[in-house]
Parts: C-alpha cells; sequence; structure tokens
C-alpha cells in the first residue's frame, strides 16, 4: 500500500512531538453531568487525543516503534505472501483468507491516497455526493429516529445506538501518510447528533486467536464498516441532511459507544456489549438530521472485570492490566486525564508485529463472549448475565472457566470443522 512508505525519512522527533491540545476545562460543562455513565473517571487534566500519538502512526514517524518490520507488518495487511509461515495458522491459505477481508476497505481507501487521505482511518469516508438540495421535512423525531434505526439494521448493523456530538472524543489533529505528521482536523464540528453501529465479528474464527485465520474477521468487519456507514449516510444525505461516515478514524469510538447505550467499559480496554461482549467493530455516522439520543446502560461490566483477569491473565505480551483502573501514563499512545484500564499499547502491537498479524485472545477469552449460533448456549448467556450483575460473580466466572468457555480453537481443527458443514 502506497500509504504505508517504507524509505522515508522519519520527520518526528522525541523534541519536536505533536502536541495534544484542548484540556478539560476548554470543553466546558455540558457533557459532565453523563461521566458516571462513562464506565471511567475524567480528571481535570483531561487532554483531547491527537490521531498522531496512535500507535498505528507512531509505527510511521516515531524512531522507537517504526522499524522495517513494523513496515512490512502494514504491507502484509494487504499484499500476499507477506507474513506467510509454515507454522498453524499462518499458512499461506489463512493470510489470503485475511487479506482478502480488507477488499472493500482498500477500494475506500485507495479513491483518495493521492489527496493525502486514508478514509476510514486517518480521514473521515468522502461522501460520493453532496446532499439533496431540499430537506425532507421531518414530522415526528420519534418516527424518524425509528426510522433511520431500520435503514441501519437494513445495511447491516449488529445494533445501533444515537447519541451527542461530544468534542472531547475528537481528535485534535489528523495525520498525514505523506509528510509524516500531523495536519488539520478536517470532520465539521456542527453535526449534533451521532448514530454508533456495530458489526458484530465471527465467533468461531475469532477462537483461533491468534492467528493469520482469525484475522479475516476484522477485515471483513471493518470492510462491512466502511460500505455500511457510507450507505447510512448517503440514506441521510438523500433526505436533505448532512451525514459524514466514520470508522477507525477522527474520534474515539468506545466511549461513544457508551453513551449512544451500546455497552460499557471492560479491564480489556474494549467496549463489552450485551449481546457480542468485545467481539465486535463500531463506526460512526455524524449528522444533523434531527433524531433522539439513547441513554447509557449499565449491567455490571466494571464490577464483574474487577473480579475477572481473564483477558490480563491470557494477553501474551501481558498488556493488559490486571489491578484497579488507573490514571498513570504508560507511554505517549495513552489519552491524558482519565482513569481508566489503560492498555499497553506499544506492548500489545510489537506482539502484533511478531506474529505477522493482530491479536485478539483478549476477545476470545472475555466471558461476555458467547457463541450466538447456539440457542443453548444464547439461553445460558441470559442467565449467566444476571449472574454476573449479581453478588454471586465468583460463581459467574467459576462456571464460565469449567464450563470450558474461552481458550484457543487450532486453526486446523477449525477449518476442518467449517469445511464439514
Amino acid at each position: 500500500m502506497s500509504n504505508y512508505p517504507s524509505n522515508e525519512p522519519v520527520r518526528l522527533t522525541l523534541e519536536n512531538q505533536p502536541s495534544s491540545e484542548g484540556s478539560y476545562s476548554d470543553i466546558g460543562e455540558a457533557h459532565r453531568e453523563d461521566d458516571e455513565f462513562c464506565g471511567f473517571e475524567i480528571l481535570d487534566n483531561f487532554e483531547r487525543f491527537n490521531q498522531t500519538n496512535d500507535i498505528y502512526t507512531r509505527g510511521q514517524w516515531d524512531s522507537r516503534i517504526r522499524s522495517e518490520k513494523v513496515l512490512n507488518w502494514f504491507k502484509g495487511m494487504f499484499r500476499p505472501g507477506i507474513g506467510v509461515k509454515k507454522s498453524e495458522g499462518y499458512q499461506a491459505r489463512d493470510f489470503a483468507l485475511k487479506n482478502a477481508g480488507w477488499m472493500a476497505t482498500n477500494l475506500i481507501i485507495e479513491r483518495n491516497l493521492k489527496s493525502d487521505r486514508v478514509d476510514g482511518f486517518l480521514d473521515y469516508i468522502q461522501e460520493f455526493g453532496p446532499p439533496h438540495t431540499e430537506k425532507m421535512e421531518i414530522e415526528s423525531v420519534e418516527q424518524m429516529t425509528a426510522e433511520v434505526k431500520h435503514a441501519c439494521l437494513t445495511f447491516g448493523a449488529s445494533d445501533v445506538g444515537i447519541t451527542a456530538y461530544d468534542p472531547r472524543w475528537h481528535y485534535t489533529k489528523n495525520f498525514s501518510t505523506k509528510t509524516l505528521s500531523e495536519k488539520e482536523y478536517g470532520i465539521p464540528e456542527d453535526l449534533p447528533n451521532v448514530i454508533v453501529v456495530l458489526t458484530e465479528m465471527d465467533h468461531d474464527v475469532i477462537r483461533t486467536y491468534p492467528s493469520a485465520t482469525a484475522g479475516v474477521t476484522v477485515g471483513n468487519g471493518y470492510s462491512h464498516d466502511c460500505a455500511m456507514t457510507l450507505s447510512i449516510a448517503t440514506y441521510i444525505q438523500n433526505m436533505g441532511y448532512r451525514a459524514i461516515a466514520t470508522v477507525n478514524d477522527t474520534s474515539q469510538c468506545i466511549p461513544y459507544a457508551i453513551q449512544a447505550g451500546l455497552g460499557e467499559y471492560g479491564r480489556s480496554g474494549m467496549l463489552i456489549n450485551p449481546k457480542f461482549g468485545p467481539r465486535m467493530r463500531i463506526g460512526r455516522i455524524h449528522t444533523d438530521l434531527p433524531l433522539e439520543h439513547d441513554k447509557p446502560v449499565r449491567f455490571g461490566v466494571r464490577e464483574f472485570c474487577e473480579v475477572c483477569r481473564r483477558c490480563s491473565d491470557g494477553c501474551p505480551p501481558s498488556a493488559i492490566p490486571d489491578g484497579p483502573p488507573q490514571d498513570e501514563i504508560i507511554n505517549q499512545s495513552n489519552i491524558v486525564g482519565i482513569k481508566k484500564w489503560t492498555v499497553d499499547a506499544e506492548k500489545c502491537f510489537q506482539f502484533w508485529v511478531n506474529q505477522g498479524t493482530e491479536c485478539g485472545v483478549c476477545i476470545r477469552d472475555c466471558p461476555y463472549n458467547k457463541d450466538p449460533a447456539s440457542w443453548l448456549i444464547q439461553k445460558y448467556h441470559q442467565m449467566w448475565l444476571k449472574l454476573a450483575a449479581s453478588p454471586f460473580k465468583k460463581l459467574a466466572l467459576w462456571l464460565d472457566i469449567n464450563l470450558g468457555f474461552g481458550g484457543r480453537l487450532r486453526p486446523n481443527d477449525y477449518w476442518a470443522h467449517k469445511l464439514k458443514k
């Protein structure tokens, strides 16, 4: 991929790091009343995050992270042959399946690379056309909200929620792959509503983590998200309203999903949804279409995670904390001014690079992650959720472990099982 340069010099140094502008006091009081629902404590020294400090962008400009191995890892997400080994789960068929999952994402990205945009990852997804010149009259905001949610599900969302624009979760700057430095943040700030959509990732293939085999559900999830969010945005634009589709770009997706009532924050640093656990991707559509907002939900994740350490115990590079939430700054890829469970992004990313593909052991082993295809397991999961939210959390954890949930499925067994079907 041409957006991951291999020979350009590093243009940012430790003495010239990107800034993290925008303190909590600059943003005002509008969202303070909702902070208790976020699953983490926002402190007075809060700062908005600069996209240039994200671990993936640091892999391109920061000499402490960037290496030929890292750049080859980026290329291996899109090009055949890179990373292939004789090891089970890392063979040619596994990488072929994984890389093919990224196809729709690649088509979205390639449209604007020459304009220094990486749509869906470093920049919002550019619209195919402007909104209709005449706005459709909205007789009932409640009815419109119901119709929008129906449209989201029609376009393939697994779940959907709606919340208000919150400037705290938006980056101060974007990252340029052309100059390997920060660039101006591009998304408009006058779109009051945010539609948050979830895409469920395949349960069975996630069981093969760590492997390239499992990577197909990530690539396919992103491809689906790019197409889905752009379809939803186009639907809204056809009614005469503005809408901007975003996936892994422009803002922090987990706080938005929490505020939209789609889950809680977990020890693994991921959104935990009551249906899918952490087994999902998150997209957003920013719009001025009048919509009702959903309320945050609580179903006991924070309290259960304080007892459970399956993700931290199973994390191969020990990147997930096993203690209480902290406001400690581990490295440059941390957000400042939030007390929460924070994953060591440098350890996590280095493990990904070393194995040649991403890791999802924390998703695989999370007790909230259950097989959606099994009626019996789904009935058990409904009972288990109540138990996990009760004073009997340790019993819920004991049941999850002793009934054999979590743990790795060998990639060859996964292939054999699927081919039998």
